[in-house]
């Protein structure tokens, strides 16, 4: 058993054990973080190529959200901007106006005017809802209930992906899928960093008191007074604990990232009756060269499916990308954007294992995957945050004794 000399040891580098570590040293207690690869950032890690700066898949923080609040609370400096909503919304291999508002809805071709009603009453009643009513439900069976014509659930489900990068309407939890469209409805919307998610890990990274060490994996728990288990998903988690957990599958994406000498001619195309999406992420966002363009097309993977690459590939098109202005392209075929998503089976977010779900006194647990609080990098840091609070909680019952 591997012994540490420090208050808490936090296993694993990503966005939620740099949080936890970040909220224990400033405390004033001891932290060491052990990650097993070269570097730290898991998932939020990026690179930079011939000047454009790609995060690992398209990477967006919800504006007011857990993720923006608790990392401001930690003096991490966010700058960016948030991207128009307006864009376009492809059905049958067409783009017409997407729905972002009143106008924009009666405009667009993509509706008869029967589905433009139902989609117009939907958007009223959503605001109204409680979501935790919605946890046991399905957002298949939610939107299956709200809308009876085919073209406007596809709408739903399309902001649902959007919201959620998620592809699963017969797992995910409706109340996750009803808080995402809410926060669209509100106008919350979401922010593009500046030089991409590594410079919130840059800054997490060379915190006072935190001591971090890569390269070394740790196998078993280690000999401390309390410890944090962040490593990456449910299944890595329950392998060093020797336990099982109960959740939901991971979610999957398949992301083509390029770089665009020329502007492409709509910031934002949504697809409607395919699980695929295009953005502009440097409309708004500091990660290309000058006068140059980042941009992503996504397509969303259920849980069998494949990646389509020359679907994917074709779906730019919409954006008016022609091949002649791509000046560097980047594939992840196959990446895991959740590791587990919140499912109705479960109870959707209220039934994600708790921080202390470990079976041990002193071990806590933090990641996308656990705690009550929203989905990705808010519930990376939400239960970043809740963990470090809990050891520090253990800490002080441990002086006491």
């Amino acid at each position: 058993m591997r012994n540490f000399s420090t208050d808490v040891v936090v296993i694993g580098g990503g966005l939620a054990g740099l949080t936890a570590a970040a909220v224990v040293a400033q405390a004033d207690r001891s932290v060491v973080v052990v990650e097993g690869l070269g570097e730290v950032g898991g998932a939020a890690r990026s690179i930079t190529t011939d000047g454009f700066t790609f995060n690992r898949g398209p990477h967006a923080l919800a504006a007011g959200g857990a993720a923006h609040r608790g990392l401001e609370e930690l003096g991490v400096r966010i700058s960016g901007g948030k991207p128009p909503f307006d864009g376009r919304v492809v059905f049958a291999d067409r783009a017409e106006i997407a729905p972002a508002g009143a106008m924009s809805l009666l405009r667009t071709r993509a509706f008869s005017v029967r589905e433009k009603v139902e989609v117009g009453k939907l958007f009223g009643r959503i605001p109204k809802l409680n979501a935790s009513t919605f946890a046991e439900t399905t957002a298949g069976d939610w939107v299956a209930g709200e809308v009876r014509s085919a073209r406007a659930a596809q709408l739903i489900h399309a902001l649902v992906r959007l919201g959620t990068y998620c592809h699963a309407p017969d797992h995910l939890s409706a109340d996750v899928a009803i808080l995402q469209l809410q926060a669209g409805l509100r106008g919350d919307g979401v922010i593009y960093v500046d030089g991409g998610w590594q410079s919130l890990i840059d800054q997490l990274g060379v915190r006072a008191g935190v001591e971090i060490i890569t390269g070394e994996g740790l196998r078993e728990l280690p000999d401390a007074p309390a410890v944090i288990v962040a490593v990456g998903g449910p299944a890595v988690a329950a392998g060093l604990l020797d336990a099982s957990f109960d959740v939901g599958p991971p979610a999957r994406a398949s992301c083509l990232d390029l770089g665009l000498r020329r502007r492409p001619h709509e910031d934002l195309v949504i697809g409607g009756d395919v699980p695929f999406y295009f953005s502009n992420h440097s409309a708004v966002a500091n990660l290309a060269p000058s006068d140059h363009w980042h941009a992503a097309v996504v397509q969303y993977l259920g849980e069998t499916d494949e990646p389509d690459t020359a679907a994917i590939d074709a779906f730019a098109r919409h954006a008016g990308v022609a091949e002649d202005d791509v000046v560097v392209r980047r594939r992840l075929h196959t990446m895991t954007v959740s590791t587990s998503i919140p499912i109705a089976k479960l109870g959707g977010l209220a039934g994600r294992p708790d921080i202390t779900a470990s079976g041990h006194d002193n071990v806590f647990l933090a990641g996308d995957w656990i705690g009550p609080v929203g989905q990705l990098a808010d519930a990376s840091v939400a239960s970043g945050r809740a963990a470090a609070n809990a050891a520090l909680a253990a800490l002080s019952r441990r002086r006491v004794a």
